[in-house]
């Protein structure tokens, strides 16, 4: 890059600069423009040289009244009594305090400036109005029009026709009118956007196989192997391309024009945050280069807006513009103070802002970064329920779906939903094992959401629905050899034994239909064998024990006692639930033979939201050897006496049962992710008072086990258990 360029960036820099202030002035919290948390970003591409008054006035009045202005008020409130408080304590702290403070930063300074890393060419693509480019690429008569894509209730994104008007992504459709009357809205077609981005991903992957998508319209690459082994082949064709990096990027964005008919930008760098802010330099249709040395580096940065680098919101960027930090540079210039105000992670951050660092693996990056992944979308607000689940299973559908691309499996599971209101609530919901199947995460969700609509004491009416799985696994984590429950040792074993000891008349009685209780039960504890290709007849993947149950029906009631044939002893059992009908097939197992489970006076004490346990209980069963079944063994019979002894204990307390989920409101995702981190999002499981054996079984009494699949005869619970885990 030449002096005349290096110019050309600083003044650049100053006139983002500028406008933040100019942004800053105009918007202050309870001026005429409203809440400053509804004033315009500025800083996005297209959205320069707008008069920010007269749009933020425009908003205001539009808004004025609503339930999003008020709820945009109440946070604008307790946000400006935090700065309030903050404005105070950094007044509080004396000069001895901040040096020491500063110095201990100056220590973190050399520290990270030793792991500053210079060798890797990364580049982030991000595809010039995605959404609204399709649209106009499929009706040219867009083209000319101002139009985004949404809906009235939120925006997508819009073109640059619109931008001039003020109108921005992730602003509500009605505003947005407001702003621009003749703004055209088109209704979103995922379809034709997910088929755009393969496209487009099959030229990443020719410069990067290991290339990380962060959504359909952008993506990290690592190009620096690919300049090793093509520097013989790159063509300098281009006048404004003096480096290989910029030329290979400059074919990369044609191809993708030639093959889509889109226009992509680019942002070159030695890290990804400088390439994440680089890529926004030159938009639309450009590329902007960054070359690797610290001093180009720091020049780019200290002249630069914080709200440009990503992670910088609107609600951090009041905070630290009420402590003088309007620039990158003055995130080093007050880094004592900054470490007395904000947190580790803050603070550790807005140093590595400031020093101009990033990642510089991607696979390092998205492996240890990546805690949770999610979907969510925002609609019209409605309260009626078949809406609401049609949307939850479509969200889970597609979670689903990028995580078997993925090839991860996750334990935890969060609904997270926003009211009309603007009330933001999250259920979590720990799995015993992970999973990731369409069934399991559908029918988990639904059950939260029908609980939430239960409980709320008026018709639950949403506008945003979000689904996430966290603590997630790879399938190599997960692992083929992990411990299985008796539910799923009959799920993968029932295809197999069925075809070498049952007779073809049996073979029907192990695909009955269950019920739907039974198959979420079977789902929650299986994992990838829900999933592995491999298993054949697929028809019978999702078996759960209710497919051996003869007599299977719903529990209404939580004290009606419903019949069930024990598939181990064949006995007929009535039980209040099937809680309680596998702790009877668990004593089978171990001794043999039938027991008798609870009478009538003791299913009285369960709770009366027994209907929301879903989670079978079951036996775990590792793979079969003598030592192993021994312990198993052993493991069985203390949990037997641990049951019977707690049954005492439940009915003095008269403790009323509990659902399987937390429930519990998180002011933020972060509090949750932390919950999460820390498993402390676990599962409350029912306990169900136990009543003593009334018959105790001989030891001297020799009875045979019966195949729960086959009905073949064994001497002993080792037998039975070797010949299902060989089948």
């Amino acid at each position: 890059m030449s002096k005349t360029e290096s110019d050309k960036e600083n003044v650049d820099s100053a006139k983002m600069a500028e406008q933040t202030s100019k942004a800053n002035r105009n918007d202050l919290p309870g001026s005429s423009s409203g809440p400053q948390n509804l004033a315009l970003n500025t800083h996005k591409a297209g959205m320069e040289g707008l008069d920010t008054e007269k749009i933020n006035e425009i908003i205001k009045k539009a808004s004025e009244g609503s339930r999003f202005y008020q709820h945009k008020q109440k946070c604008q409130q307790r946000l400006d009594a935090k700065i309030v408080e903050m404005k105070r304590a950094a007044e509080a702290f004396s000069e001895e305090q901040i040096k020491k403070a500063t110095l201990q930063m100056d220590h973190l300074v050399k520290e990270l400036e030793s792991r500053r890393d210079l060798t890797r060419t990364i580049v982030h693509v991000d595809m010039d109005m995605f959404y609204a480019a399709v649209e106009m690429r499929d009706d040219p008569s867009l083209r000319d029009k101002p139009m985004a894509v949404g809906s009235t209730g939120m925006l997508s994104t819009s073109n640059y026709a619109a931008r001039k008007f003020g109108v921005r992504a992730a602003m509500p459709g009605f505003i947005g009118k407001k702003l621009c009357p003749d703004l055209v809205i088109v209704k979103p077609d995922f379809t034709k956007y997910k088929q755009a981005s393969k496209e487009i991903q099959e030229i990443f992957s020719q410069y990067d196989p290991n290339f990380c998508p962060m959504s359909l319209d952008e993506a990290y690459l690592d190009i620096t192997e690919y300049l090793v082994k093509n520097a013989h082949v790159v063509e300098m064709e281009d006048e404004d391309c003096e480096t290989p990096a910029e030329c290979v990027v400059n074919e990369m964005r044609r191809k993708i024009q030639e093959k889509t008919k889109l226009t992509a930008s680019a942002g070159i760098a030695s890290n990804t945050r400088l390439a994440k802010v680089c890529s926004d330099m030159n938009k639309p249709n450009g590329q902007y280069y960054l070359p690797p040395e610290r001093q180009r580096i720091m020049d780019f940065i200290s002249s630069l807006p914080i709200r440009k680098v990503s992670g910088i919101g609107n609600v951090m960027e009041q905070q630290l513009s009420a402590i003088g930090v309007n620039l990158c540079s003055d995130l080093m210039k007050k880094r004592g103070l900054l470490k007395l105000l904000f947190s580790d992670i803050n603070y550790n951050n807005f140093l590595r802002i400031t020093l101009g660092l990033g990642h510089t693996t991607l696979s390092t990056w998205t492996e240890k970064d990546r805690k949770s992944i999610s979907t969510e979308t925002t609609f019209r607000g409605t309260a009626d329920r078949n809406v609401l689940f049609t949307i939850t299973k479509d969200l889970c559908h597609e979670l689903a779906d990028e995580m078997s691309q993925k090839d991860i499996f996750g334990k935890v599971f969060t609904l997270k939903y926003k009211t009309v209101d603007f009330q933001i609530r999250s259920r979590a919901h720990t799995f015993p094992d992970a999973v990731q199947t369409t069934e399991v995460l559908a029918t988990t969700a639904r059950r939260i959401l029908q609980h939430e609509m239960d409980v709320s004491p008026q018709p639950l009416s949403l506008r945003l629905i979000g689904v996430r799985m966290s603590n997630l696994l790879s399938s190599s984590e997960v692992g083929p050899n992990r411990q299985s429950t008796l539910t799923q040792l009959f799920s993968n074993n029932n295809v197999s034994c069925a075809t070498k000891h049952c007779p073809e008349d049996k073979k029907s009685t192990h695909s009955q239909k269950n019920n739907g209780e039974n198959q979420v039960s079977a789902q929650s504890s299986m994992s990838e064998n829900a999933n592995k290709k491999s298993i054949p007849n697929q028809g019978l993947k999702n078996a759960s024990i209710g497919r051996y149950l003869s007599k299977a029906q719903n529990v209404k009631s939580p004290v009606k006692k419903i019949s069930y044939e024990c598939p181990v002893c064949g006995d007929s059992v009535e039980v209040p639930s099937l809680v309680e009908f596998n702790k009877h097939v668990d004593l089978c197992l171990l001794q043999g033979s039938s027991v008798n489970v609870q009478s009538l006076e003791d299913s009285k004490r369960l709770s009366h939201k027994e209907e929301e346990v879903f989670n079978i209980n079951t036996i775990d069963t590792e793979e079969p050897s003598n030592n192993e079944n021994l312990r198993h063994t052993e493991s069985l019979k203390e949990t037997l006496q641990n049951a019977q002894s707690s049954s005492a204990s439940a009915c003095s307390n008269n403790s009323s049962s509990r659902g399987i989920y937390t429930f519990s409101d998180y002011e933020s995702d972060e509090e949750l992710d932390f919950l999460e981190d820390n498993n402390l999002s676990s599962d409350l499981r029912i306990s169900c008072d136990r009543q003593e054996e009334d018959d105790k079984i001989s030891s001297n009494h020799e009875c045979k086990l019966s195949c729960p699949i086959c009905e073949e005869e064994f001497e002993n619970i080792t037998a039975l258990n070797d010949m299902l885990m060989t089948v």
